[in-house]
């Protein structure tokens, strides 16, 4: 088995999953055919409504762009599911159907590298239950890696799940609901994984919102089972994904200015260069946290403030400090 895609395409199979933006989706299809999967799943949510309708066929129409000898699977919902539910029983029939394959969304597009890395990957930890997910995002190329090779090993990073590639292994201990958080939450036993007093209130404020409805996504309790079972991450050297899903058309990621944005992708060298050791990079994880994960200085202004003052007098002042956010183009998130 060669990992080079220029040598007739990967041998795992893709996940590709979209909705209602066709250029985005266009273009990651088209990166796709490139690395020529074998087999290639595609899963489209229905229209929120009848004026998005049209938007959602256009998207489900790049089916007749698949040119390339493929079995092609297509999972296209006639109702909307959401965030949440689309796309994780999009990911639970994926791996109903695989082993081991790669999900890439409409708006994560991948280097040419990024399908012979997570290939390679797939294949070399496909037994080895330490790790849960292979990373195609790198936010912060810097610093150097303390123990060398093409990749490092992550315990800290939440959501993000920008192109990825996993094991049915993984996904069989995923949980959309998150039943057992409640239990958890109160036990305190989660405690001892976080780096810090700031680590752990932030992820566990992100994990009771995704508990209990408020944040609607499917990602972060990606994360939560993560965390139970001792799993890390494979975070590349060099940013495979570029996310173009950046502005007013996203769901989650709808500030166009976000740094986390359109950054420029690297390509990997291949065959990849193997850590000496698998171990955390804590001193990494700690700043990603404080670089992508910890809540801006305002947003920790606003909570302090709002700690201080009564129930009735933060109700009247939130209104006041939304409209100051927006009018400094200040992400509510």
């Amino acid at each position: 088995m060669s990992d080079n895609i220029q040598d007739g395409g990967i041998t795992v199979p893709v996940l590709f999953i979209a909705f209602n933006r066709v250029d985005a989706a266009r273009d990651v299809l088209h990166a796709i055919r490139v690395a020529r999967p074998p087999r290639l799943y595609f899963a489209c949510d229905g229209p929120r409504n009848e004026e998005e309708r049209p938007k959602c066929e256009a998207v489900r129409a790049l089916v007749k762009e698949v040119d390339w000898p493929c079995e092609l699977r297509t999972r296209f919902s006639e109702v909307n599911l959401g965030v949440k539910f689309g796309e994780s029983t999009a990911m639970d029939w994926f791996w109903e159907n695989e082993e081991m394959g790669i999900v890439l969304e409409d708006d994560t597009y991948p280097a040419t590298s990024f399908f012979g890395y997570c290939q390679e990957l797939l294949h070399r930890y496909k037994d080895d239950e330490r790790i849960w997910a292979i990373m195609g995002t790198n936010l912060m190329e810097e610093p150097v890696p303390k123990w060398g090779g093409s990749y490092h090993f992550s315990a800290h990073g939440y959501g993000a799940y920008w192109g990825w590639a996993g094991w049915r292994r993984v996904w069989a201990k995923y949980d959309v609901h998150m039943e057992d958080w409640p239990a958890l939450r109160d036990s305190g036993s989660l405690h001892g994984h976080f780096l810090s007093r700031s680590e752990r209130k932030e992820v566990e404020k992100l994990f009771e919102h995704t508990w209990n409805g408020n944040i609607r996504s499917w990602d972060y309790q990606f994360d939560h089972g993560r965390i139970l079972n001792h799993g890390l991450n494979i975070v590349p050297e060099k940013n495979l994904i570029r996310n173009i899903g950046f502005g007013a058309e996203g769901t989650h990621t709808v500030n166009e200015n976000d740094p986390r944005g359109n950054r420029p992708v690297s390509e990997l060298k291949l065959p990849l260069e193997h850590p000496a050791y698998m171990l955390v990079d804590v001193g990494r994880d700690k700043q990603y946290f404080m670089e992508h994960v910890r809540p801006s200085g305002f947003r920790r202004l606003k909570n302090a403030l709002k700690n201080l003052i009564p129930e009735k007098v933060d109700q009247a002042i939130t209104p006041a400090l939304s409209r100051l956010q927006d009018k400094l183009g200040i992400d509510r998130d």
